[in-house]
């Protein structure tokens, strides 16, 4: 019975770490799988993460930042924090102002913070420059994995060094997209780990305490290991279990102890639970099917999620539309397969002055009027991209240059006789088309002629379409 009551308990452990840490990863894969425009969006995103928890406290965002860059980094913060100022707190030593990287390492600091409470606001600006925050980082690059802690004493606790070490910390690395390899900064989760030990202790169905110590077999734990431990447990005797709880890099070894031995009354009512051994058995067999659906149900909410990350990666978070790297690797398969093809280039004319006299909200949804209009023109078979800003890309696989062109001159003309309202202000705009087909051409000399074509039709006043002979 004992044995059964730890193991459920671990286990239970066990799934509290691993939510945490698929939250902390889903914070992560924000910085990795959006635009740096999108990045300031992070509170809202972290706020469902953190609300879903009861042990993670705050997320926090640490961007590498060279040496010669900390200037400018401050200053681009300060538009949100104006307070913003970076430090460092030496081991065994008081908080110090300034960079004091020897080499001119860069640094990895905080940011940006959710939630922004009076506490968390104080933490920004931090960076460590001890020897076992960089092994940490060595680790990150390495494996690609989190890090997980030691028990350390949390910053918004305070700076005192007699404060009690209540909590642990998950780093997780977000690399470049394009360099995969490039560590461009690092998502911190902050856990107070106190709340994941208090609902540990329980007591047995014949009325006896079962205690716990908890105790971290990790890396750098060796001169504080034991992260929790009942109250009573160096005085207590009785039957003791070990389970352990596995974590991306270190161990938890949990220790449950039945306080004390079984009585005479305690045997007799043992020996009655005995025999009701079948109807707990089939009560076990419910259970047991309730965690394995339970368990199934998580499955598909993790590749829901996943599947939304896998979208953010590949598409425009404003329009929807496939972005730059799904085009290049788009381009790249069409290209190695000999395939033919045509490739237009796109731009909305003076779009800038659209920004500047409406304002960029009206431009964003100008946007995406001109994506849901020319996507309404466009067959199924064409892809369609958002480069960047105003400019769009479109492969087809129409390759007749007279259709191609009377193709795309419909689509100008639809989206010059469009007209969009924005608090009662109607917005028109034009667009200027330039195309060629690929038939032997590398993917460089495609782009070359596509936007060839499309300066073409700058030149020749805008509001055209231009395809190469």
């Amino acid at each position: 019975m004992v044995n059964k009551l730890a193991e459920q308990q671990a286990e239970n452990l066990q799934k509290v770490v691993e939510s945490d840490l698929h939250f902390i990863g889903a914070g992560a894969n924000f910085y990795h799988s959006t635009e740096q425009s999108n990045w300031s969006r992070f509170p809202v995103f972290a706020e469902e993460l953190v609300s879903k928890s009861d042990t993670l406290i705050a997320l926090q965002w640490m961007p590498r930042v060279e040496s010669g860059d900390v200037a400018e980094h401050t200053r681009k913060v300060r538009a949100t924090f104006p307070n913003f100022e970076i430090y460092t707190i030496p081991k065994d030593g008081p908080k110090t102002s300034g960079y004091l990287m020897a080499d001119n390492q860069p640094i990895f600091v905080v940011s940006d913070i959710f939630p922004r409470s009076e506490a968390n606001i104080g933490l920004l600006g931090f960076y460590s420059s001890r020897l076992r925050f960089q092994l940490v980082l060595d680790g990150l690059a390495a494996t690609g994995e989190p890090n997980v802690s030691d028990k350390v004493r949390l910053l918004q606790d305070g700076l005192d060094q007699n404060l009690k070490k209540t909590g642990m910390l998950v780093y997780h690395p977000v690399f470049d997209i394009e360099k995969k390899q490039e560590l461009i900064g690092v998502v911190v989760g902050v856990i107070r780990t106190t709340h994941y030990f208090d609902g540990l202790v329980k007591r047995t169905a014949t009325e006896q305490d079962l205690l716990i110590k908890v105790i971290d077999m990790g890396f750098d734990a060796e001169d504080d290991s034991v992260l929790y431990q009942s109250e009573g447990w160096d005085s207590s005797e009785g039957i003791e279990i070990t389970k352990r709880v596995t974590l991306p890099n270190r161990e938890w070894l949990v220790d449950f102890k039945l306080v004390n031995n079984v009585t005479e009354n305690e045997r007799l009512v043992l020996t009655w639970i005995a025999l009701a051994g079948c109807v707990i058995a089939v009560l076990l067999s419910y259970i047991v099917w309730l965690l394995v659906r339970d368990k199934e149900h998580l499955g598909l909410l993790l590749d829901e999620r996943t599947e939304e990350l896998q979208f953010m990666v590949d598409h425009d978070s404003l329009t929807g539309l496939y972005n730059r790297r799904a085009f290049n690797r788009f381009l790249s398969d069409m290209v190695e397969r000999e395939q033919t093809f045509s490739l237009i280039a796109f731009d909305i004319d003076k779009f800038k002055s659209i920004n500047d006299y409406f304002g960029h909200v009206a431009g964003d949804e100008m946007l995406v009027f001109v994506t849901n209009t020319v996507q309404a023109q466009l067959d199924e078979s064409d892809i369609f991209v958002r480069m960047g800003g105003d400019e769009f890309c479109i492969l087809s696989p129409k390759i007749d240059r007279d259709d191609l062109f009377a193709y795309l001159n419909n689509i100008c003309r639809v989206v010059a006789s469009s007209v969009y309202e924005s608090d009662h202000h109607k917005i028109r705009c034009t667009l200027s088309v330039g195309a060629a087909v690929r038939m032997l051409e590398s993917e460089e000399e495609i782009l070359k002629a596509a936007d060839a074509q499309l300066y073409k039709s700058k030149q020749a006043g805008r509001n055209c379409v231009t395809v190469a002979d």
